[in-house]
C-alpha cells in the first residue's frame, strides 16, 4: 500500500476506534434512570471523599458517574465535564436521575446532586458528611440553585 493511502486508512481506523470509545448515548427511559436512582440510594450514608468516586467514599460527581456508570452510561468525571454533556432543561421539566447544578460562591466551585423526584435530591455534600438526602425547596439550596441538565438522549 502506498504511504498517502497507509495514512488514511490509518487514520480512518482511528476515527472508528474512537467513535466506538465515545459509545451511543443510552436512550432515555425508566428502567434506566431507576437503576440510576436506586444505585445512588444504596449509596446513603458512605463518607464523603474529594475525588472519591466507588463505595469506600463519593464526592459529589463523583457519586453521579458511579450511579450512571452502574447503569451502563458513561457519564464524564467533573462537575463541569457532567453540565457540559447534557442540555439545559426547566427545572420543572426535571425527571428522577437528572442532574442539578448549584453553585457556591465560597468555594468557587460547582456542586452537583441526583434529581429523585418531588423535591427531592441526593448528594454527597462536604467534608465529613456522608451522601444524604435533602430538600431542594429549602432558601439554601433554592438561592444556590443554578440549572438542571438531562443527560440522558
Amino acid at each position: 500500500m502506498r504511504p498517502r493511502r497507509l495514512r488514511i486508512a490509518l487514520l480512518a481506523g482511528l476515527a472508528l476506534l474512537l467513535a466506538a470509545c465515545g459509545g451511543a448515548p443510552v436512550v432515555d427511559n425508566p428502567g434506566v434512570r431507576q437503576q440510576i436512582i436506586q444505585t445512588a440510594l444504596g449509596q446513603l450514608g458512605r463518607p464523603y471523599v474529594y475525588g472519591g468516586r466507588d463505595p469506600s467514599g463519593f464526592d459529589c460527581s463523583g457519586l453521579v458517574q458511579y450511579a450512571y456508570g452502574e447503569a451502563g452510561v458513561l457519564a464524564p468525571r467533573d462537575t463541569a465535564s457532567q453540565r457540559d454533556a447534557g442540555r439545559r432543561i426547566a427545572f420543572d421539566d426535571a425527571q428522577p436521575g437528572d442532574l442539578l447544578f448549584y453553585r457556591f460562591e465560597n468555594s468557587g466551585g460547582l456542586h452537583v446532586g441526583l434529581y429523585l423526584g418531588d423535591g427531592r435530591m441526593i448528594h454527597a455534600p462536604a467534608s465529613g458528611r456522608q451522601v444524604s438526602l435533602v430538600s431542594v425547596e429549602t432558601p439554601v439550596w433554592k438561592r444556590r440553585y443554578l440549572e438542571t441538565i438531562r443527560l440522558l438522549r
